[in-house]
């Protein structure tokens, strides 16, 4: 399960609270009317609101809803959505009438207990440790290559910037979900930044993190690269410093030079796919010649230096120096 941040909640002795999207689906549009009412007075955003067959507002309501409240009685309580994501399943009862007061007040404290426990899951796995997969022209094939054979729990997430038309990034998003154990979704405003998971970057929208949740904007990435790699890398830098790193794959251009610069001056880690493991190697040999990495090697070695620089044992010591180049293919 994702976690956005649509909504915040605000008192005087309560911090933001992390609140899911919620998906509505209910025969009578009377009760859909009461129940989008109650979601709605508790700040809650309703992403989805109908009478479809379940399987129908799954698949329309996509990756926009975490919660989904239904008067279906056969259902998981975590079901799997259109993008492979998990989501939650909740059943509202329906036997109460829509205008009775202690109908509404049970609804409303059963969307109460939903909202905190989805809290505390997302708090619970909040990334510690945050890397950006960075990609240009051949670059998607590597990508997946690496994910495919890393294990989903190693307490890190990962953005991916990938140099790549709009209306292509989406299909990032489905690769990584179908193709490898991690969980994938687009980088939208609130989205917080969990174990498991790769936060893909819109090439059209400039993002920013902050507490570790994704900020989007309406300007657009500066420079002749979308999205940019250096500029992702600099909010991974200033946000989690050493915590984070930065793996370089197959690419055009010079974009990641820079980025690999702030994030070992912050004490983060780059590792580069080696040039001759590349499909087009020019970004990797713009990385090695002129940013700063830990080590370059073929992807399983990627893979392999990544999980060694998470173990405790690992002894990185945030110093910039020479990076280690291993073989290619």
């Amino acid at each position: 399960m994702s976690c956005s941040i649509l909504v915040l909640h605000k008192s005087n002795n309560v911090k933001d609270m992390v609140l899911p999207r919620i998906g509505i689906v209910l025969d009578e549009v009377r009760r859909r009317t009461a129940v989008q009412a109650i979601a709605d007075a508790q700040g809650l955003s309703i992403n989805h609101c109908s009478d479809l067959a379940w399987e129908s507002a799954l698949r329309v309501g996509g990756s926009d809803v975490d919660i989904w409240l239904t008067e279906e009685k056969n259902l998981a309580k975590n079901l799997s959505d259109s993008t492979g994501r998990q989501v939650r399943v909740a059943r509202i009862n329906t036997d109460g009438q829509v205008e009775s007061v202690s109908w509404q007040q049970a609804v409303g404290r059963e969307l109460k207990a939903l909202a905190q426990d989805y809290q505390q899951m997302c708090e619970a796995n909040r990334a510690q440790n945050v890397w950006l997969l960075a990609a240009s022209a051949g670059g998607l094939h590597a990508v997946r290559t690496f994910l495919e054979g890393l294990d989903s729990f190693y307490g890190v997430a990962f953005v991916y910037a990938q140099h790549i038309e709009s209306e292509q990034a989406n299909q990032l998003v489905k690769m990584i979900t179908r193709n490898t154990p991690w969980r994938a979704q687009m980088a939208v405003d609130g989205n917080l930044l969990t174990t498991g998971s790769v936060t893909v970057v819109p090439p059209a929208k400039r993002i920013s993190l902050s507490d570790g949740r994704v900020m989007t904007g309406t300007s657009s990435w500066p420079g002749p690269y979308a999205p940019s790699i250096n500029g992702v890398a600099e909010e991974l830098a200033n946000e989690y410093g050493a915590a984070c790193g930065m793996i370089v794959f197959s690419g055009m251009g010079d974009d990641g030079v820079a980025g690999s610069r702030l994030i070992r001056e912050k004490g983060g880690s780059v590792l580069v796919q080696s040039p001759a493991d590349c499909t087009v190697p020019a970004l990797s040999e713009a990385v090695i010649k002129h940013g700063v990495f830990d080590q370059s090697g073929h992807i399983d070695q990627l893979r392999d230096a990544f999980i060694q620089l998470l173990s405790p044992s690992s002894g990185r010591s945030g110093v910039m120096g020479q990076g280690v180049i291993r073989g290619g293919k």
